[in-house]
């Protein structure tokens, strides 16, 4: 969550007067990409999160709202949108899209030990059981589609070819008959939230669709078990073992998880690459997309045999 929309007092006592509430102190809430987020205090309903999308839709916004909800019915620990007086999960500030949601206690961890990814690996499962909503976007997933407006450019020639070979070759190989279902999509350590070593909440499901849930799995090692430029094995057994716990793998997946994990960290770099080259260049994180060129190399440079024995067995 970040602070491009700087609201204004006046501004955030007019938004939360569609909900019904009476702000008495707000801060901006720092960190993270695309959204403006504010922490509200109000005098009788507690705490709660403003979010203005600088990026995003309405109608974006308003499929998000409609996720979150679906979730939470069903016993999933996320944050829960609050609707306006008229029962609008969004409203408008400006051109830009508004979401309210009840603040969930709970710290981020840099670093999560095995007691924290087996709580998350089991959530990645409860959330896999999920049935995927027919509101989901209709959107090209990861692959070559998605990141076709990345390559061809000479902004970093080297880098272009390689993600370009890399994304060519997942497309021929991935088994397409992969279980598919709901998935985060961007299951990073700063998207989960503990309280006390206990599992809070797994929050920003802006990159959710219906897409091999292997690959979800693959992502959250990346996001959550490394170590420098490579996948620390032990944790990733204590995040799939959570999993296990909830949902078996099918042997088709745990044939692909190492694939999976190479292809995740791929899309991250080319995520990383159009976002600090193309969408908003900045100088100081022009470098980041090559820190997931090398996790992605250090995985494919895994004997299977040892991953499998390692991450599985």
């Amino acid at each position: 969550m970040a602070t491009y929309t700087r609201l204004q007092a006046d501004d955030i006592h007019e938004i939360t007067g569609r909900y019904d509430m009476t702000v008495v102190d707000f801060e901006p809430i720092e960190g993270g990409a695309g959204n403006s987020s504010y922490l509200l205090r109000t005098r009788r309903r507690g705490r709660h999160v403003l979010t203005v999308f600088d990026d995003q839709s309405p109608n974006h916004a308003t499929w998000l709202g409609q996720l979150l909800t679906w979730l939470t019915e069903r016993g999933f620990p996320t944050t829960t949108p609050v609707p306006t007086t008229r029962g609008h999960l969004i409203t408008m500030h400006g051109a830009k899209p508004v979401m309210v949601k009840v603040y969930v206690t709970g710290q981020v961890h840099r670093h999560l030990d095995e007691a924290m990814l087996r709580q998350v690996g089991a959530a990645m499962a409860q959330l896999h059981q999920i049935p995927a909503p027919d509101f989901l976007p209709d959107r090209v997933p990861y692959g070559v589609q998605a990141w076709s407006n990345i390559t061809g450019r000479n902004v970093d020639p080297e880098y272009e070819t390689w993600a370009a070979r890399r994304l060519g070759h997942f497309e021929r190989v991935v088994p397409r008959a992969a279980p598919r279902g709901l998935i985060h999509g961007d299951l990073f350590y700063d998207n989960v939230l503990f309280v006390d070593g206990e599992l809070a909440a797994v929050i920003d499901f802006e990159d959710a669709q219906e897409y091999y849930q292997a690959f979800d799995l693959g992502m959250g090692i990346v996001g959550m078990c490394s170590r420098g430029p490579a996948v620390a094995l032990d944790k990733a057994r204590a995040l799939v073992d959570g999993y296990q716990q909830i949902r078996t793998l099918r042997e088709r997946e745990k044939a692909a998880l190492q694939l999976f994990c190479e292809f995740a960290a791929t899309t991250v770099s080319c995520w990383r690459f159009w976002k600090y080259h193309i969408d908003k260049p900045t100088v100081t994180k022009a470098d980041k997309h090559w820190q997931m060129v090398r996790l992605a190399e250090a995985i494919r440079a895994i004997p299977q045999p040892v991953f499998i024995e390692a991450v599985l067995a």
